[in-house]
């Protein structure tokens, strides 16, 4: 059974996954419950308006729900797969909506958290992600800034910066491979 309170562990992530892609509504009502607020949040900041933060917010549950195989527990958290597909669809929505400005950066302080009993385990995950953040270099960290919280593609960027797309494209993968390791806790 799964537990109401703190962070879900790997095994009770997969079995809401399993739920998932049985078709188990009360596998919905519970990730939403855990991840909704998070989700609509960075939706909002992103996207700059309640409603379409909701719009999205139902979009991202909807998405888990028909993709739930694509789950991959072996490349990160539930939560982590849920904020990426909030980050595509926004990412999405502001390039079809001509008239939106780019996101702002979203810093890991500003995305609340589900409060733990001890309280220590978000902090711990944001000192995880700042210390792999930092661990880049100020180039790394800008392209990553552009491509991932402002959505510009490799070719934007390649454009902006005056650089070859290939260039772009191995920085950008090469500071993800960092930051995966970081986030492992090996040396990069």
């Amino acid at each position: 059974m799964l537990s109401n309170d703190g962070p879900l562990s790997a095994r009770e992530e997969q079995t809401l996954v399993q739920q998932l892609l049985a078709g188990d509504e009360d596998a919905v009502r519970t990730i939403y419950g855990r991840f909704g607020r998070p989700v609509y949040s960075l939706g909002l900041r992103l996207l700059g308006s309640a409603e379409a933060a909701e719009e999205l917010t139902q979009d991202v549950f909807v998405t888990a729900w028909r993709k739930a195989a694509r789950f991959d527990a072996t490349r990160g958290r539930l939560s982590t797969w849920l904020m990426a597909i909030a980050h595509n669809l926004a990412v999405d929505r502001l390039r079809r909506d001509n008239g939106v400005a780019r996101p702002s950066l979203v810093f890991m302080s500003e995305v609340p958290e589900r409060a733990t009993e001890s309280g220590t385990e978000p902090v711990l995950e944001r000192d995880v992600a700042r210390r792999a953040m930092q661990s880049l270099s100020d180039g790394e960290r800008k392209l990553l800034v552009q491509a991932y919280f402002r959505g510009l593609t490799a070719r934007e960027i390649a454009e902006s910066d005056g650089l070859p797309l290939g260039t772009v494209k191995t920085r950008l993968r090469t500071a993800l491979i960092k930051l995966r390791r970081a986030n492992l806790g090996k040396e990069p």
